[in-house]
This record gives structure tokens, C-alpha cells and sequence, in this order.
């Protein structure tokens, strides 16, 4: 009988260890498909910056400073930008130029480990302590006071987002096409299986979003299929006012979809808000 407990503790032990080994292949699975860089970086007028997450993998980026091309001007803010699965720096250039022009800020993208030119491999513990290291960067390196920093996720950073907003008193948060956390995100895509119990981490926007104390924007399409619009639903009514919520305009509501005039002129309305608080 003793030899019997002894084998079934056994072979839970191993089940137990199996299950745990897999966290980080589900996460990535669900979530985390990180992409390289498919050229150089063009010479630009930005910076392109190294800095180090707490497991010392370096992490790349590209700083945008506003007074680069607006020599006589003082910035709004800094907008730190936390991009989706599938991206990389080098595919956010443009967008990056973009945000400078639109909103009259600084701006920092980066690639969490493992995207584009940063080190290491994604985790969904890990995209949150990148996006920790990326605004220290901001914070130490560049002297940026954290009450002018603006958070915007979209997607999976959104969740990255979401977490620093809940830990930092920043200017304000836009989050867009973003999910309420990992293990909702299983559930959608594997119903019967149940995904939450076997992550390490499960990137809990929808409880975090409530210790944000900053100004909220989120935005959200109807006809997402990759993330449902009733996610991007949650995380708004679970947000603190002062909050937005935008939902983007039909023909222009599927998961990457670019931006409508009027959800430009939206966004560009809360940043100037932030600014007049």
C-alpha cells in the first residue's frame, strides 16, 4: 500500500512540474508571438536606446524627442508606447513620428525580450517587467518626472499598460484593442480547457485597471475577432472616472485597424485634456 501512495505521489509530482514547465508555452501560445526585424532602422530624428530589464536582458528602443523637430517648442507630455503581439519597433516608426506630431510629445517605443533587436524570449511575467524597465529608462535616463509620462498600450501592451498605471501616478492611460487578462483570452480561444489555472502569470488588466488613479481612454471595435469587444467593455466599466470610451467607427473596428479622422481627433482631445487638468 505504502509503495502505491509512494508511486501516485510520484506521478503527481511529475504531472505537477509538467503542467508548470508549460505555463510559458501557453502563454505564448495564447499570446506571445514576438516578431524580428526584417531591416535596419532607417536614419531618422530619433534615438535609437538600450537599457536592461531586471533579468539584465537588453531590451531596444526608439526615443522621439519633441523638441528634436520642434526646437523652440516644450513638450505636452512623454508618451511611452507598449505595442502589440506581432510587433516590433521597426514597424512602429512611422506611428511613432506620428504621436510626436499629433499629440506634442516625447515618445518612446520598444520591443519587449525577445521582439525586434532586445534579447532574451517573451514571457507574460517578463512583458511587465520591460515595461518597467522601459519607463525607468524614461524616468532615469531621459529625467522625465513620472507626472508627465503617458501610458498607451495597444493589444497585449495594453496589459503592460495597464500594470504601470497601476503602479505609477502618470499623466494618463490609452488603452486600445486590449483584453481584461490572458486567462479570459484562453478561455476565448480554447472554451473547454481550462487555461487560467495553468499560467504563471495571467496579466490581470480587469483587477489592476481599478488602482489607476490617472485619466482613462479605451478604445474598442464590434468586430474584433481577435480580442471581443466585450473585454474592452470591462476594462471600461471596472476603470476609475475621469474615463473615455471610444468605439471605432464601423468598416474600421477589426482588431489593427487604423484609425478613423475621429478617432484621431478623439485621442488628440484627451491628450490636450491632460494637459489643461
Amino acid at each position: 500500500m505504502r509503495y502505491v501512495i509512494h508511486c501516485l505521489i510520484g506521478v503527481a509530482v511529475v504531472l505537477l512540474l509538467l503542467m508548470l514547465g508549460g505555463a510559458d508555452y501557453l502563454a505564448r501560445t495564447i499570446l506571445l508571438h514576438p516578431s524580428k526585424y526584417a531591416h535596419d532602422l532607417p536614419a531618422t530624428t530619433m534615438t535609437e536606446v538600450w537599457f536592461a530589464n531586471s533579468k539584465q536582458q537588453i531590451l531596444q528602443g526608439c526615443y522621439y524627442p519633441y523638441q528634436k523637430i520642434y526646437p523652440t517648442g516644450s513638450p505636452t507630455g512623454t508618451i511611452l508606447y507598449c505595442h502589440g503581439n506581432g510587433e516590433n519597433v521597426s514597424q512602429l516608426l512611422d506611428w511613432a513620428e506620428q504621436m510626436r506630431s499629433d499629440f506634442q510629445c516625447n515618445v518612446l517605443v520598444f520591443d519587449y525580450a525577445g521582439y525586434g533587436k532586445s534579447g532574451g524570449k517573451p514571457t507574460a511575467p517578463g512583458v511587465l517587467d520591460d515595461g518597467l524597465a522601459a519607463i525607468n529608462y524614461l524616468i532615469q535616463r531621459e529625467n522625465i518626472p513620472v507626472d508627465q509620462i503617458i501610458l498607451y498600450g495597444f493589444s497585449l501592451g495594453g496589459s503592460v499598460a495597464v500594470d504601470l498605471a497601476s503602479k505609477y501616478e502618470v499623466k494618463g492611460l490609452i488603452v486600445e484593442s486590449s483584453f481584461t487578462s490572458l486567462g479570459d483570452m484562453g478561455h476565448n480561444m480554447f472554451p473547454f480547457f481550462p487555461a487560467k489555472y495553468f499560467l504563471w502569470e495571467q496579466l490581470v488588466s480587469i483587477k489592476k485597471i481599478g488602482n489607476v488613479c490617472c485619466p482613462v481612454f479605451i478604445s474598442h471595435g464590434r468586430a474584433d475577432q481577435l480580442i471581443p469587444f466585450s473585454q474592452g467593455e470591462r476594462l471600461f466599466e471596472a476603470a476609475n472616472e475621469p474615463k473615455t470610451f471610444f468605439i471605432a467607427t464601423e468598416g474600421l473596428d477589426y482588431h489593427s485597424a487604423p484609425h478613423s479622422e475621429e478617432h484621431s481627433e478623439s485621442l488628440k482631445r484627451f491628450v490636450r485634456s491632460l494637459t489643461e487638468r
